[in-house]
């Protein structure tokens, strides 16, 4: 019976894909800087799609009236609405920066306020973290590295990608992953691969991290070879011991005051965070981020990481991560690399209810045909746009994998 379920909502979603028209546009700051990975929903829905590194989104809708909210950490929420009647759309959104007001009631002498704020999101955490208790989502995550700098030589060696290809602004790493990702507090979780894209590897299967990093643990394990010990969070049961905080002001957002709060590490050379926590007023939850790690925050491999996420409300009671952006930064043996690795949630449900046999003691399954989808597959389910020239990326590497196999 729930299989048939399964495929009647498959159905109707496939059928409203066909019916849909395309909304388009750029998202950008007020001077016109894009704002990469910023997200597009629907509102009361989990319906939407994010930016690119150049700021253009795209989204698929049927006809209807809809009102679309854009988001971005760090800026003002702008809500825009839209009427759809069987012909695409251009919408572009320009954000302003999210302006915070610091009440002279609230600045007294001695401590910062924003200790006390800290002090009350740490004695909520363990109740944050655990939330929802049980969930299933779907999770777009797309990985990109480039380079800025690389040498001719390495250890006698010429440096060869084998592509023909000698700029310095050469893409070396690009693959995209959808998963299915269902999770039980406190340590049971599965990953289904449904799709997955190399370029240059079509027998390839891309980067499968579904899993968002959650500061209400005390500590934050990125990867497993960046520090085994993990970093300390900001609202981590001693964060004061570690932080020094300072309450930046406060913004309003769907009648939320939110608090933002400078993180400064105490001392250097500790396994440590710097940047900005916003935290919800009155719940006293994680609202949104923006932190960095340094090589001096005890990093090994990577020279700068910074984090980005940005919840929202899946029901009056559970906020639920919308979106993280990972962007780390590497020099090593003449190599100078950057990138990003981002995470999309989507379908999110709180409600499912698990049976005895979901998890077992395989937590990371492919699907059969999860590196065998079309290009119009991914046009169609991958809601971050490519920039040109990932799509030639991806073009010329697969090309040339098909001569090496086949040189005829």
């Amino acid at each position: 019976m729930r299989k048939r379920s399964l495929l009647f909502i498959f159905f109707l979603c496939s059928l409203s894909s066909l019916l849909a028209q395309k909304v388009k546009g750029v998202i950008s700051t007020s001077d016109g800087k894009p704002l990469p990975y910023a997200s597009v929903y629907v509102k009361g829905t989990s319906l939407g799609a994010h930016a690119n590194l150049e700021g253009r989104y795209s989204l698929k809708l049927p006809d209807g009236k809809y009102t679309l909210v854009c988001q971005y950490v760090g800026y003002v929420v702008q809500e825009a609405e839209l009427t759809i009647q069987n012909d695409d759309k251009e919408l572009n959104f320009v954000l302003r920066l999210q302006e915070v007001t610091l009440s002279e009631a609230v600045v007294k002498t001695g401590e910062d306020p924003a200790y006390n704020i800290i002090r009350n999101a740490i004695k909520k955490r363990n109740y944050y973290r655990d939330q929802p208790a049980s969930f299933a989502c779907r999770v777009y995550t797309k990985g990109l590295m480039r380079l800025r700098d690389f040498p001719k030589k390495v250890l006698g060696q010429k440096v060869d990608f084998e592509d023909g290809d000698t700029s310095r602004q050469k893409i070396i790493y690009l693959s995209e992953t959808i998963s299915l990702y269902t999770a039980s507090r406190p340590d049971q979780e599965k990953t289904e691969v449904v799709s997955s894209r190399v370029s240059g590897q079509s027998d390839g299967f891309g980067l499968s991290a579904p899993q968002f990093f959650s500061f209400y643990n005390d500590n934050v394990f990125i990867g497993n070879n960046l520090n085994p010990r993990g970093f300390i969070s900001p609202i981590s049961g001693n964060a004061i011991h570690y932080y020094q905080f300072k309450l930046e002001g406060t913004f309003f957002e769907d009648s939320n005051m939110i608090y933002r709060i400078r993180v400064t590490p105490r001392r250097k050379y500790e396994p440590l965070f710097r940047g900005t926590i916003s935290i919800v007023d009155g719940d006293w939850r994680i609202h949104s981020l923006q932190l960095q790690l340094l090589k001096e925050s005890q990093m090994e491999l990577v020279d700068t990481l910074r984090i980005e996420q940005l919840y929202r409300p899946v029901n009056r009671n559970q906020w639920f991560i919308s979106s993280q952006v990972i962007y780390p930064s590497i020099k090593f043996l003449g190599f100078d690399a950057f990138g990003s690795f981002v995470n999309v949630y989507s379908d999110i449900n709180t409600d499912t209810v698990f049976g005895k046999k979901t998890f077992t003691s395989t937590v990371l399954k492919y699907n059969d045909s999860a590196n065998k989808r079309s290009i119009g597959y991914w046009e169609k389910n991958r809601p971050v746009p490519l920039l040109i020239d990932e799509m030639r990326d991806y073009q010329k590497k697969d090309s040339l994998e098909r001569v090496r196999k086949d040189p005829r």
